[in-house]
């Protein structure tokens, strides 16, 4: 495929390339801008470092950078070496080679074993590994031109391979197997070349020094609109098939949900009916063990109050037969205290006659003892007459007793009576 042609599907498929995802769209490489002189017989080469241009004097490598000294087109093994500083006569020849990575971006276009277009885009890993060998076949003297030199040689290399084997394989091999087919066959064909063995027919095994380390397709691009389209076209009927799929599935677990719900719910109902029907049947016994319970007091307090007033009413008999029984004793005590009185007074009376009777006794005796003698006297005699005095016709009958009192009281005395 010409340039002019490259150019034109490129153009025609710039929309078609927007409207991919991200993750298909090709990576853009990025470029560094260099600084190229703008006259003179290096004009459009990179500028140089200028301390590495010397004719004479102290020339230096930095450590990711191996000096070659040579003179008179010998290596001078003594001078060279990775990072060293050496004072440059003007007899010697110097080449610094740069051993650090190297990145190179490739874009190789053309079309498959059926006819169609796509676009591979790659990176390469590359490094000088022999630099004693690089600088043979490039020249670093100037650096910068040389390392600009490579890389353009080397992707030229990787794109003319990667065209030649695009063009052998089929779209679907160069879709799925890019590390199994493109990379590997771009190792396989360019390695051997760069790395120090030479290509198969080079018998000098000489090479360029070059390992590369590793070759990644990134990316894979259908040129055609059209065909991309209809390669997807399988894809998206069986994706649209499959999502239309997943919706009647997720319809019908939406419809099984509902339906669940709905049963879960008419439960809830039942449930809740249920429920309210028990909370109103408990509401009713409780309400009827409420009325039970009240009469139930009810009666309770009627019994208490005509149990109360039972008690009363007992309570008060009680108090009116103690009040009965107290005034009875009172009045028993009052009668006994009165009888004890009156026993007291007939005692005291009895005893106040007692005492009268011995005091007339006594006074008795002492008018005996005054008068006994003379009675006594008079008594010797016999008594003719005796006169005696009474009052209404009473004391008759005492005079013989009180005669015989009298003798016996004499008597008693020790006055001797004749009889």
């Amino acid at each position: 495929m010409n340039r002019h042609l490259r150019g034109h599907v490129r153009c025609s498929n710039a929309g078609a390339m927007n409207e991919l995802p991200p993750a298909l769209r090709l990576p853009q490489p990025t470029t560094t801008r260099v600084e190229r002189y703008q006259d003179g017989w290096r004009s459009g080469k990179p500028i140089e470092d200028p301390e590495k241009l010397k004719r004479w004097g102290y020339v230096g490598a930095k450590p990711s950078e191996y000096l070659v000294c040579t003179r008179d087109g010998v290596i001078d093994p003594r001078r060279s070496g990775q990072g060293v500083r050496i004072f440059k006569w003007p007899s010697d020849s110097i080449a610094i080679v740069p051993t650090t990575l190297q990145r190179i971006d490739f874009v190789a276009d053309q079309i498959t074993r059926e006819r169609v277009g796509v676009e591979v885009a790659g990176i390469a890993v590359y490094r000088i590994a022999e630099p004693e060998l690089a600088f043979r076949v490039l020249n670093f003297s100037y650096g910068e031109a040389a390392s600009e030199k490579l890389s353009a040689t080397l992707s030229e290399m990787f794109v003319g391979a990667a065209r030649r084997l695009i063009a052998n394989l089929s779209l679907d091999e160069c879709l799925t197997r890019r590390k199994e087919t493109i990379a590997r066959f771009l190792m396989d064909e360019i390695a051997p070349v760069v790395g120090g063995e030479g290509s198969p027919e080079d018998t000098t095994a000489g090479g360029w020094g070059v390992v590369i380390d590793t070759i990644e397709i990134q990316q894979v691009t259908i040129q055609s609109a059209q065909v991309f389209a209809h390669l997807q076209a399988p894809y998206r009927a069986e994706i649209a098939g499959r999502a239309e799929l997943a919706d009647l599935e997720r319809k019908r677990q939406v419809a099984e949900v509902a339906a669940a719900a709905a049963r879960r719910n008419a439960e809830l109902a039942r449930d809740r009916a249920m429920h309210d029907i028990a909370i109103a049947e408990e509401q009713r016994r409780a309400q009827a063990a409420a009325e039970v319970a009240g009469a139930e007091a009810e009666a309770a307090r009627s019994e208490a109050l005509h149990r109360n007033a039972s008690l009363e009413l007992e309570h008060e008999h009680t108090l009116r037969r103690r009040e009965a029984e107290v005034a009875i004793d009172l009045r028993r005590r009052d009668a006994e205290t009165r009888e004890l009185e009156s026993q007291l007074d007939a005692t005291a009376q009895q005893r106040a006659a007692a005492l009268e009777e011995q005091l007339a006794q006594v006074r008795t005796m002492q008018l005996l003892v005054q008068v006994l003698p003379q009675i006594a006297a008079a008594l010797a005699t016999r008594a003719e007459t005796l006169n005696v005095t009474s009052m209404n016709g009473a004391g008759l009958d005492t005079v013989p007793a009180a005669i015989a009192q009298l003798l016996a009281l004499a008597k008693g005395f020790g006055l001797q009576i004749p009889g």
